[in-house]
C-alpha cells in the first residue's frame, strides 16, 4: 500500500498574478521635474506586497509571481529623445534599462523576492511590453531581478489555469508570433509592430503631454463624447490630428511603412473605442480546452469576474494604474491594487493537493502616516 503523504509535510503553493503596471522612466526626472508620461507610482506599495508574500506564512511556501503583460511601458520610452516605431533589440534593451533606472525600489523588491527560497518570477508578454520578445530585453530584465525569469510570448497554462494578457484578440494590437520581425531591407531585425502599437508608441505620447489622463478613462467612447462638450477645441484638434495620422499610416501609407491595411474601417473604429468581449473569449477557451478551469486576462484595466458554469471561471485582475470610469455604477477616479490569488489547497485526508482555487484580491498595504499625491 503506497504511503499517504502527511499534510504537514506538503509544501504550500501559491501564485500571484498582476498586470498592467505600465512602468516608465520613473516618476521624476533627474532634475526633479515630474514625468507626466509615468503611469506607475506605487513602487513602495508593490515592495510591501512582495515582502508580505515572501515572509510569515509564505516564507516556507512555493510562491510564483506571474507578471501578466504590460508591466513595462516599452512603447512609450523614447530612444535618445525620439519616440520611434523602429523597435530593435538594441533600442529595447536601452528602454528596459531606463525603466530599471527609474524604478530602483521596484526592482530591489523583485531581487529580494527572487532571492527568497521557493519564490520565482514568470512574465507573460503584453502589447505595451511587446519588446520583451527580444532575447536581449529578457536578459536585461532577468539580470535586474537577479534570477532567471521565464517568459511566455502567448499564454502560460498550468494545472487547469490559463493566464494570458489578451492583446492577441485585437486585430490592431495582435503581433504575428510566427514572424514577429522585419529582416529584409534593414540592418538589424525590427519588430513588426501592429498598427495599435504604432499609434501608442508614436502618436499617443504627444496627446498625453497635453492631457495626461487620456488613456486612463474607461469607456473611451464615452470620454470622446465628454470631451466634445467639456474640452471642445482640444477634442477637435486632437480628432483632426488622429484622422491625419490614421490616413498617413494606414490608408495612404505615406509614413511609418506599416504593412497592415484597413480592410474594414468600422472594425478599426470599434477597436480604438471598445475592447473585445473578453468574457466570451474566455468562455470559448474554456469550451475548447476541457482541462482548463479558469482563464485570467489583463489588458482591459477593468476588474472582472464571470462564472461560465460550475467549475469554469473567467477573471481579469485589473490594473494598479489610476482609472477614471464614466459608467454611473463605477463613476469616478479610483486606484485599486488588485491581483489574482491562486492557492493550492491541501486535501484534509492527506492524499495531496486539490486543483488550484483562483480569487481576486485587493492589496490594502500597511498603515502609513502620509503619502505623496499628484494633482
Amino acid at each position: 500500500m503506497p504511503e499517504v503523504p502527511n499534510p504537514a509535510e506538503i509544501r504550500r503553493r501559491f501564485k500571484l498574478v498582476v498586470s498592467d503596471f505600465h512602468l516608465g522612466k520613473g516618476r521624476y526626472f533627474r532634475d526633479g521635474t515630474q514625468n507626466i508620461l509615468e503611469d506607475f507610482i506605487y513602487d513602495r506599495e508593490f515592495s510591501e506586497f512582495l515582502a508580505y508574500h515572501r515572509t510569515g506564512d509564505f516564507a516556507d511556501a512555493e510562491v510564483e509571481l506571474i507578471l501578466n503583460g504590460d508591466i513595462l511601458n516599452l512603447l512609450q520610452i523614447d530612444y535618445y529623445g525620439v519616440h520611434t516605431h523602429l523597435f530593435t533589440e538594441r533600442s529595447q534593451v536601452f528602454a528596459v534599462r531606463k525603466i530599471i533606472e527609474g524604478h530602483p525600489e521596484f526592482f530591489s523588491a523583485l531581487r529580494r523576492w527572487a532571492g527568497t527560497p521557493g519564490h520565482s518570477v514568470s512574465y507573460v508578454i503584453g502589447n505595451h511590453d511587446v519588446g520583451m520578445i527580444f532575447a536581449g530585453a529578457q536578459t536585461a530584465f532577468s539580470q535586474a531581478v537577479g534570477a532567471e525569469v521565464k517568459f511566455y510570448p502567448a499564454n502560460y497554462t498550468f494545472d487547469g489555469v490559463w493566464v494570458e494578457h489578451g492583446q492577441q484578440y485585437e486585430r490592431f494590437a495582435r503581433l504575428n508570433l510566427k514572424r514577429p520581425f522585419i529582416t529584409r531591407g534593414v540592418p538589424e531585425p525590427v519588430l513588426d509592430l501592429p498598427w495599435g502599437s504604432l499609434f501608442v508608441a508614436v502618436f499617443l505620447p504627444r496627446l498625453k503631454q497635453e492631457r495626461a489622463h487620456l488613456d486612463k478613462v474607461r469607456p473611451f467612447g464615452d470620454f470622446m463624447v465628454w470631451s466634445v462638450f467639456h474640452d471642445f477645441w482640444w477634442s477637435i484638434r486632437s480628432g483632426i490630428r488622429t484622422v491625419l495620422f490614421t490616413l498617413q499610416s494606414l490608408v495612404f501609407k505615406t509614413r511609418y511603412q506599416i504593412k497592415k491595411g484597413v480592410r474594414a474601417k468600422w472594425d478599426l473604429w470599434r477597436e480604438i473605442v471598445l475592447y473585445p468581449p473578453f468574457d466570451k473569449i474566455a468562455f470559448k477557451i474554456l469550451d475548447d480546452n476541457p482541462d482548463v478551469n479558469a482563464v485570467i486576462f489583463g489588458h482591459t484595466h477593468v476588474l472582472a469576474y464571470r462564472q461560465y458554469r460550475e467549475g469554469k471561471e473567467y477573471f481579469n485582475e485589473g490594473t494598479w494604474n489610476e482609472v477614471t470610469n464614466l459608467h454611473l455604477a463605477e463613476y469616478g477616479t479610483k486606484t485599486r491594487l488588485t491581483y489574482a490569488y491562486i492557492e493550492y489547497p491541501i486535501v484534509a485526508d492527506g492524499a495531496g493537493r486539490s486543483k488550484p482555487l483562483v480569487r481576486l484580491k485587493e492589496w490594502k498595504g500597511v498603515w502609513r502616516p502620509e503619502m505623496e499625491i499628484t494633482v
